[in-house]
């Protein structure tokens, strides 16, 4: 699997900071403020990247402590989320595997 390329854009005429995590995944924004908006794959539900409005105006460095905050607790839910799904899913798969024997 390819390492990620992140990417940076920033679009002069809007005054928009379009920040990509380089995953390729098809995106949606979810509004974190009125400016600021993290972008979640469409498959995963994981964040791909994120977006500034106004930048200029808007200190960076607590934009990127909030981005880290929500990252971290976006990831450990979906990883939380994804092992009870596993779990669940290896014991309808056991539950199989007994009902095979009694066959």
């Amino acid at each position: 699997m390819a390492t990620p390329k992140p990417k940076l854009n920033y679009d002069n005429e809007a005054d928009v900071l379009y920040v990509s995590f380089g995953t390729g995944e098809p995106s949606y924004c979810d509004p974190l403020s009125n400016f600021l908006l993290l972008e979640l794959g469409m498959f995963t539900n994981q964040p791909t990247g994120f977006r500034v409005i106004q930048p200029r105006k808007r200190d960076i460095e607590k934009i990127v402590v909030r981005i880290q905050k929500t990252v971290h607790r976006r990831i450990t839910e979906g990883t939380q989320q994804r092992k009870e799904s596993i779990r669940r899913t290896l014991a309808q798969v056991q539950k199989t595997k007994d009902l095979i024997k009694v066959a």
